[in-house]
């Protein structure tokens, strides 16, 4: 190797002997050209569009395939959510029914409402008696198709989104609906009434059965308890049977004893004499016949709640036939003897015994002056047909009448329930005004009379206004109250001579 060739390009030495510098400018030149027109050929952004078209298709596939996973996830909800079938996870009545239409599906509870309106069958017991309740007699109605709908609604509510996440959490969780019978409650109610109807007693309260009038006493009829089905809780039962689907239950309706309202002790203690009043007769045996067979007609009449008694029904018309005797009566103001006469004496007394027993007096007259065996104003005069005393029985029981005569003294008794708390009735009568009559003669003449004949007509009698109270007293004999029964009024009568 030469020397020039050891220096190299900057060593070498010219012609003149001197080292010389290459023109290296010139020497580069191709090579700068050759570069520009590779530049030319090739840019080097083209590297960057190589490198961006690269990331375009990268991030191009990378989209597609999300976008294909996007909507093969999106076909994949959109088959779950479309299905015509009950998705998986729910039940009615513990059966699947996942896969099967609602068609098929209500067909099968149709089928299972036939056998259960087929299977309700109940039977209320009580003793020997037997209800058989079945639904002939209590109509049903099921629920199934309401919850069968309800069912068909999981999944099928909201969004896309929300019906895909209840179809999966029902699939992981289930979906559980019951289905339910109801049934008519009047029905039920009606029912349970007959049936209580049936099995209802009343309490019977002891009551007054007969009165024995000689031995003055009385009969009663024992009490009995009762029995009342507590009506409600028997149609709560049946509900509760039929609800609960237990149609072999029997069902005892349950209820309370009734007590009577009055038991034979009670009544014993409330019946006995509530009155008696007594009145002394005369001497004259054919009145005082007359007052026995009055008193005997009396003698053991029954007048129950609601019902009156008449002395002249009880007499019936005084006839001699029946033996009723000529005896002084009183007739037109004038005292004559007639059949009968005296049994005013009876109806009299008759009259202060019932007032005293509290019945309502309905009849009543007064003589035509006072009467000497009771006081003014305490009288009731009787006179077939035209006058009658009446009594009506105003109380809750039957009265009975007791008379008798005996020893010149005429009695009645009035026996039935006895006042409220020993009160006892009594009469007083007070003469507000006397009448002083005429002493003048009065001459009437009688054509009836023999010709230039005379007779006594009516007395010379004083008048009487006598006003009559009805007075109560308590158990201790003090008068609590009193009311006015009536004013009487005895006319004043002047002596009479009848005259033809």
């Amino acid at each position: 190797m030469s020397e020039d060739e050891r220096r190299g390009p900057e060593g070498r030495t010219g012609e003149d002997g001197q080292v010389g510098q290459i023109d290296l400018t010139r020497k580069r030149a191709p090579r700068k050209a050759k570069a520009r027109e590779e530049r030319r050929l090739f840019p080097f952004w083209t590297l960057l569009v190589l490198a961006l078209c690269a990331l375009v298709w990268v991030f191009g596939a990378k989209v597609y395939s999300d976008q294909m996973a996007e909507y093969e996830a999106y076909a994949a909800v959109r088959k779950a959510v479309s299905r015509d079938t009950f998705f998986p996870g729910v039940t009615v009545d513990g059966a699947d029914l996942s896969g099967m239409t609602f068609e098929q599906a209500s067909a099968l509870y149709a089928g299972r409402e036939q056998e259960q309106a087929e299977a309700f069958s109940l039977v209320v017991a009580a003793g020997e008696r037997r209800w058989r309740i079945t639904s002939q007699e209590v109509p049903v109605t099921s629920d199934a198709q309401t919850v069968l709908q309800q069912a068909w609604a999981v999944g099928r509510a909201g969004s896309l989104e929300e019906r895909y996440a209840e179809i999966e959490r029902v699939a992981r969780e289930g979906a559980a609906f019951t289905t339910g019978f109801s049934y008519d409650r009047d029905a039920v109610g009606a029912l349970a009434d007959a049936v209580a109807d049936a099995l209802d007693v009343e309490a019977a309260d002891a009551t007054l059965d007969a009165f024995d009038v000689t031995n003055r006493t009385f009969t009663f009829t024992e009490a009995t308890p009762g029995y009342r089905v507590d009506r409600d809780k028997l149609k709560t039962d049946i509900l509760a049977a039929l609800d609960e689907r237990a149609y072999d239950r029997v069902i005892v309706p349950e209820g309370e004893t009734v007590a009577p309202r009055v038991t034979l002790a009670q009544l014993q203690g409330l019946f006995g004499r509530i009155s008696s009043f007594s009145t002394q007769t005369t001497a004259d045996r054919d009145r005082n016949t007359n007052i026995a067979l009055s008193a005997e007609a009396l003698n053991g009449r029954v007048v129950l709640p609601g019902e009156t008694l008449s002395f002249n029904s009880c007499t019936g018309q005084r006839t001699g036939a029946k033996g009723y005797r000529e005896a002084g009566a009183i007739a037109g103001g004038v005292l004559v003897d007639d059949t009968g006469g005296g049994v005013c004496q009876t109806s009299s007394t008759l009259f202060n015994a019932v007032i005293r027993a509290d019945l309502q007096i309905v009849e009543r007259s007064a003589h035509s002056w006072p009467s000497s065996y009771v006081n003014k104003g305490e009288d009731a005069t009787v006179n077939w047909p035209s006058l009658d005393f009446v009594f009506r029985n105003n109380g809750e029981f039957p009265v009975f009448v007791v008379a008798w005569y005996a020893d010149r003294q005429v009695t009645v008794e009035i026996y039935g329930k006895l006042l409220d708390d020993g009160v006892t009735i009594d009469l007083r009568s007070e003469t507000t005004r006397t009448i002083k009559p005429s002493d003048e003669v009065l001459y009437t003449q009688d054509e009836t009379l023999p010709a230039g004949t005379r007779k006594a007509g009516r007395q010379k009698r004083t008048g009487y206004v006598v006003d009559t109270y009805k007075v109560y007293s308590d158990a201790e004999g003090n008068e609590i109250r009193s009311e006015k029964l009536w004013t009487t009024t005895y006319p004043a009568t002047q002596q009479e001579i009848l005259y033809n």
